[in-house]
């Protein structure tokens, strides 16, 4: 079962996103907690907290998943994140089960003779996984007397898992399990605003034991963006020893502005700012700053049109001599059954070590290199990275992309027979 599930999924896992800065979004984070206390007596015991990319539903739910656990309400809570490749259906039940298990030694003793006896649960489909785990333990409990007390679930980014179909399975299988009384547990799902999600979630079936909450992007949450940035800019302040006052309060504005509603821009933006292989924080700031300018001359109708601007100055600031190595790094991330552990990446572009640490710290602000992984801090660099119309001349499937992307095929084959050429002879020419 631990082979089965993935251990980067849980919320205390090195991997997991960074919760809700303190004093912000205490409204939806109390709602929810409010709910896993009280709302799922009323009938409703699936939450679905939705919005567009970027509002910030990764990080309550994060927030949400340590509050319950630290009252001893949480059964299990999975993140699904496409570009860190956690995306596989078939393992969020045998994910939340193996999570539940190592709280609850009567249901993990029952789980283990159940998979003793056939070790291919773990691969079946979905409704047949959810049975096998979770319905028949549970009713082998209540059988043997057990107190099974109600538990909260927390599925994250549930847009993120890989094919629609299964994304309505998910939410169809624990709908039909509330409805008919077989699990003691109540759901959080957290997602972007797809229609075949819209649809599920609005049929009927799955409506009548849903409440639903939108989260938008909107200006009114300026207060606690500008906290978030008078706090984290402060600790990089002190850090540098920067003169006071710094930052000045127009230049906090300015940057309250420019993320527009969006708690990604902002926290991408302290990161970029605190880059320590930059020049230091006041010329990135200055960096910033200057996209005001490019900002009120108008920008596309794009909901994320802010936040490219942003990731845009991100691959400007690149070094050209080492761009396209950036670009290989990026495209072997597309190739799936690299998946981001670095020595895979690392061996497909054929850089040592260093060159590699090297390489991914210009991507600081976007991408987190931790123990031997890479990952991600949100889907919407490599989704901008991949679009044509956004990243521009940085697309990774621009034609010398493609032409890339032909080599690391190349490249992957060569891995596979094992006759991997040193990454400095296949460009020495």
């Amino acid at each position: 079962l631990r082979r089965a599930s993935i251990q980067a999924a849980a919320y205390d896992s090195s991997e997991h996103p960074l919760h809700c800065h303190p004093g912000t979004r205490h409204r939806y984070i109390d709602q929810i907690l409010n709910w896993g206390s009280e709302g799922a007596n009323r009938g409703h015991r699936i939450f679905w907290l939705k919005g567009p990319a970027g509002v910030g539903k990764s990080a309550i739910a994060q927030s949400c998943a340590e509050e319950f656990a630290a009252q001893e309400k949480l059964a299990a809570a999975f993140f699904f994140s496409r570009p860190n490749r956690r995306d596989k259906s078939q393992r969020l039940f045998t994910s939340i089960s193996y999570q539940w298990a190592s709280k609850r030694k009567p249901y993990a003793e029952i789980l283990k003779s159940t998979i003793h006896d056939d070790p291919t649960i773990v691969n079946k489909d979905l409704p047949h996984q959810f049975h096998h785990l979770f319905v028949s333990p549970l009713q082998e409990l209540i059988a043997n007397g057990e107190n099974i007390p109600e538990h909260v679930v927390i599925v994250d980014g549930l847009d993120e898992c890989a094919g629609a179909a299964a994304q309505q399975a998910i939410v169809e299988i624990v709908a039909g399990s509330i409805r008919n009384s077989t699990t003691p547990f109540i759901w959080l799902f957290c997602s972007r605003l797809e229609p075949h999600l819209i649809a599920t979630f609005n049929s009927p079936e799955v409506s009548a034991v849903t409440h639903q909450e939108e989260l938008t992007v909107s200006r009114a949450i300026d207060n606690e963006i500008a906290k978030y940035f008078m706090d984290e800019l402060a600790k990089i302040g002190r850090e540098y020893d920067l003169p006071l006052p710094w930052p000045r309060e127009r230049d906090v504005g300015t940057l309250i502005n420019l993320s527009s509603g969006l708690f990604i821009y902002a926290s991408t933006v302290v990161r970029f700012i605190g880059d320590r292989n930059s020049l230091g924080p006041e010329s990135q700031l200055r960096a910033v700053l200057a996209l005001a300018t490019t900002v009120t001359k108008g920008t596309s109708d794009h909901p994320l049109s802010e936040l490219d601007l942003f990731y845009l100055l991100i691959m400007q600031c690149i070094p050209a001599k080492i761009l396209q190595t950036v670009q290989w790094i990026l495209l072997a991330m597309t190739v799936y059954t690299i998946g981001t552990d670095v020595e895979p990446n690392r061996q497909l572009v054929g850089l040592s070590p260093s060159e590699f640490r090297a390489a991914c710290r210009t991507l600081h602000s976007v991408m987190k290199f931790d123990k031997g992984w890479i990952s991600f801090y949100h889907a919407s660099f490599m989704d901008f990275m991949q679009d044509l119309q956004r990243s521009r001349q940085f697309c990774i499937w621009l034609e010398p992309g493609l032409a890339l992307r032909t080599e690391l095929m190349q490249r992957l084959q060569a891995v596979c027979n094992d006759d991997v050429v040193p990454y400095c002879e296949l460009h020495a020419h």
